[in-house]
């Protein structure tokens, strides 16, 4: 296993080794430590290496930060695509940052068909699901913009949708 070169004591004991015995919310930190440098060198792929563990064991988290490494071209191919797939592996489980992602994937057709009404129910789903007013309201106006360019009929399926949605099992 890769051993972290550690910076200034900031990386707690255990935390290599829980990822090395393949616990995925360990797994998905170092490589998040990775990703931003956060008592660790920076290192994109070393980065990429502990979220795909991670997300291979249907974490949600890790699913998301997967998809973001590939929106961003980080420590992976830089894919669309692929980011579309991992955002929504985590937002069928109620992940509301990767369901937001997703929306916004949808609204310009980024890795998959530019679809607004479903842009509209990840977006609510991902208002939903929220842990912070600031995430909601965020959601909320990314939403509402995207509806003013949207039929009403349209905001209503939308609506629609995301009443009659239920998270899914990981895949």
């Amino acid at each position: 296993m890769l051993r972290a070169t550690v910076l200034a004591g900031q990386l707690p004991t255990s935390l290599q080794e829980r990822a090395e015995q393949g616990d995925p919310v360990a797994q998905n930190e170092l490589g998040s430590r990775y990703y931003a440098g956060r008592g660790v060198e920076r290192d994109d792929a070393a980065a990429a290496r502990w979220i795909r563990l991670a997300a291979a064991q249907d974490y949600a988290p890790a699913q998301y930060n997967l998809g973001l490494l590939h929106f961003r071209n980080r420590g992976v191919a830089g894919s669309d695509a692929e980011a579309a797939r991992w955002y929504r592996a985590a937002a069928e489980q109620g992940y509301a940052p990767a369901q937001a992602g997703l929306g916004y994937l949808y609204i310009y057709g980024a890795g998959l068909d530019e679809d607004h009404v479903l842009a509209y129910m990840w977006l609510e789903l991902a208002r939903r699901g929220a842990d912070s007013d600031f995430t909601r309201r965020l959601y909320a106006g990314r939403r509402d913009e995207l509806a003013e360019r949207m039929t009403d009929d349209d905001v209503r399926e939308g609506r629609r949708l995301a009443d009659g949605w239920r998270p899914g099992p990981a895949r």
